[in-house]
Parts: C-alpha cells; sequence; structure tokens
C-alpha cells in the first residue's frame, strides 16, 4: 500500500479519530489544578465492651488533596469515613497515626497532608452508677414572692463512663430553669447538663420540675392610723390620735392594705376623771397579724362633766 492510499483511506474517520484524541489530551493534561481541603468523619468501631473513651476525640479530620478540579469535586461529593478499629486494644492511651496512604482516593490525585495526623484516644475501665440529679435555678421570682420548695421526678438516673470520672461524680446538675418574674407554682421538663463530661446516660434523661411558688411574709408600717374612742357623756382628750401600726402578712398584700381597714380603738366608757396611759386595742385586717403600735401608749384625759 503506498503512503498515499494510507492517508487518503477512510481519511474522514480518521481526522475525527485525531480530533477527539487531541480534545481528550486537552482535558486530562490542560484542564486546572486545585487544592482543596476535604473533611474526612472518624469512625470508632469495635470498642472492647469493658472499656470507655474518656478524653475528647475529634468527630472528622482533614485532608489536602491536589490535582484536577474536576476530579476533586467528584471526590469531595463522596461519603469519605475514616475507620478506627479497636479491637484490640487495652486501657491507657492509643495514639493513631494517620498517612496519606491510609486513604483511597482516585488516580490523578495526590493528598499532601492529613490534619491532624496523630489521633489520641485514652481508654479507662467502664464503670456505671447511680446518681441523684439535682435541679438548677436561676434569676429571682417576682418581687414580694418566694421560692416554697421545689420536687423533682425521678429523682435519679443511670450513667456509665471512665472509672476515674464516674467514681468522683455526687450527683449530675439538670440545665438551668429561668425564674425570672415567676409569681406561681409551675412545671417544666429539662435534660442533664452534661457539658464536660464523658458519659453515657443510660437512665432517665428527662425530668420534670415542679417549682413551688407563694407569696413571701414580711412587715409593713402603717402610718397615720386613726385611734377610735369609746366613751360615755365625759369630756375626753387623747394624744397621739393618729399611730403606725406595723402588719405582718403576705407581700403582695400589704401593699394593698388601705388605713381604714386597721382598727385601732380606747374604750374609756368606765373610766373616772382623771389622767391615764393606755395601750390601745387593734384589729388587723383578715390574714393580717398586727406586730406593734407606736406608741404604744395613749395619753388619755377625762374631765369631770359639766354642771347643768
Amino acid at each position: 500500500m503506498r503512503w498515499k492510499d494510507f492517508f487518503l483511506k477512510d481519511w474522514l474517520l480518521k481526522i475525527l479519530a485525531l480530533g477527539f484524541s487531541v480534545l481528550l489530551w486537552s482535558f486530562v493534561v490542560g484542564q486546572e489544578k486545585a487544592e482543596i481541603g476535604i473533611p474526612v468523619p472518624l469512625e470508632i468501631v469495635n470498642l472492647p465492651p469493658n472499656l470507655v473513651i474518656a478524653n475528647d476525640i475529634p468527630s472528622s479530620i482533614e485532608i489536602r488533596v491536589f490535582g484536577p478540579r474536576s476530579i476533586i469535586k467528584n471526590i469531595a461529593t463522596k461519603n469519605l469515613t475514616k475507620v478506627i478499629d479497636l479491637k484490640d486494644a487495652a486501657p491507657g492511651k492509643e495514639l493513631i497515626h494517620l498517612a496519606p496512604d491510609d486513604f483511597t482516593i482516585p488516580r490523578g490525585l495526590k493528598i499532601l497532608r492529613v490534619k491532624p495526623n496523630i489521633i489520641e484516644i485514652e481508654l479507662q475501665p467502664l464503670l456505671r452508677k447511680r446518681l441523684q440529679v439535682k435541679p438548677v435555678l436561676i434569676n429571682s421570682v417576682a418581687m414580694g414572692y418566694e421560692v416554697e420548695r421545689v420536687y423533682v421526678e425521678p429523682r435519679e438516673t443511670q450513667v456509665s463512663g471512665s472509672a476515674k470520672e464516674v467514681s468522683r461524680l455526687k450527683y449530675l446538675e439538670l440545665n438551668p430553669i429561668n425564674l425570672k418574674g415567676v409569681r406561681e407554682t409551675f412545671t417544666e421538663e429539662v435534660g442533664l447538663n452534661l457539658q464536660g463530661l464523658h458519659l453515657t446516660v443510660e437512665g432517665p434523661s428527662k425530668f420534670k420540675v415542679t417549682v413551688y411558688v407563694r407569696p413571701a411574709r414580711g412587715e409593713k408600717k402603717i402610718r397615720h392610723v386613726p385611734v377610735r374612742l369609746k366613751k360615755g357623756d365625759q369630756r375626753v382628750t387623747i394624744w397621739p390620735t393618729e399611730v403606725s401600726v406595723k402588719l405582718e402578712g403576705e407581700k403582695p398584700a400589704l401593699d394593698k392594705v388601705k388605713i381604714e381597714e386597721i382598727k385601732v380603738s380606747l374604750d374609756v366608757s368606765k373610766l373616772k376623771p382623771g389622767t391615764y396611759k393606755l395601750e390601745p386595742h387593734t384589729e388587723a385586717p383578715p390574714g393580717f397579724e398586727c406586730k406593734g403600735v407606736t406608741p404604744s401608749k395613749i395619753k388619755v384625759r377625762i374631765k369631770r362633766k359639766k354642771k347643768q
């Protein structure tokens, strides 16, 4: 076959094949390169049942990958996972070294580095323990009110964790309950506050907390209460004509007491003419108790009747 026939025979197909080859080469060789970080979740498997992880370990690591941008985009959408097998682990610290060769990636890509490249896992013996739960109250109830008592149901739960950590726990705190402005009893469902703890909750994790709120008791001095006089046909003068009365009762109600609701009186109807110092009789409004009168005695002067 002559060279001329070689080039002329099926020339159209040969041109198309050449063009396709050029495009493919341009795509593979000429496309833009990139370097990106790809997060890879860590999965712990085969943890011995008598051991527990006692420290914080990252939930994922990052691998820096270099290569054609199109291929990197494709791998970034896949669910890559790094499995750490603790089948033969023993109590103590395990150092897991991570290298680029530990990951399977498509051809044409290169892993530049792994961050972090060492994972420290501290393993300790497992301990289970039942612990009481403790409610945590923040802020104050409304002015004039107070917390009478707090009831939690259930009162305890069971947790498991490292023997070193669990053995020193005496109770578990619940998430805070806000009392700001509260005026009445209420019930709220709250969970455990496990911040900073490496525990597994094996018992109840939700608790009903009832906070019993009632009006606080206090005292208040009511001034300028008039002294009422019970007399016969005598001529009587008293001093002072007004007193101050100290009342004890629920604080919200104390602020609503009116002067006319307090009865301060003196009965001189059976006294003979003369000068006296008498303690007045005081009647507090319902629900209140009189704790004192100032002054405690009233000066009374009874004059003889004028002759007709």
